[in-house]
């Protein structure tokens, strides 16, 4: 999917589900931590067994997955979620332990969950391309 089209599928979404009359706070959309750690461990799970970011499976909410390096056809062989970073007032962020086929060393990385259903786990770089932000993790 384009990343503007992504963006504003994104953005647009927030929006549309939050109904006439009602207030919202943009921190109703930022999932609970657990819920996005669970979603970043499905995604990568996805990735480690050879599967496409569309091919992450069913579950509830649903997890979409955007990733330059799973893209790109690198193969994930291990990872380590190190924890919770850098946090900001509309994602989850979180520092990942990768390890890739044919690197000599774990490549630590930097992930965003939004959303609520479905949960978009995105790379830091995939985060940058699709919403333009010049800063993040």
């Amino acid at each position: 999917m384009h990343r503007n089209t992504l963006f504003l599928f994104l953005t647009g979404s927030v929006f549309w589900s939050t109904g006439c009359g009602r207030q919202t706070n943009l921190k109703d959309y930022v999932p609970a931590q657990a819920a996005a750690q669970s979603a970043l461990s499905a995604a990568l799970d996805a990735w480690k067994s050879g599967k496409q970011p569309d091919q992450i499976g069913a579950s509830n909410p649903a997890v979409n997955a955007q990733d330059t390096l799973w893209r790109d056809g690198k193969k994930l062989t291990d990872y380590q979620i190190v924890g919770p970073a850098q946090a900001d007032d509309q994602n989850q962020w979180f520092t990942v332990k990768l390890t890739l086929a044919g690197e000599p060393a774990p490549k630590e990385a930097a992930y965003v969950v939004l959303g609520k259903d479905p949960l978009w786990v995105m790379s830091a770089d995939s985060y940058r391309q699709t919403s333009g932000a010049t800063s993040g993790m």
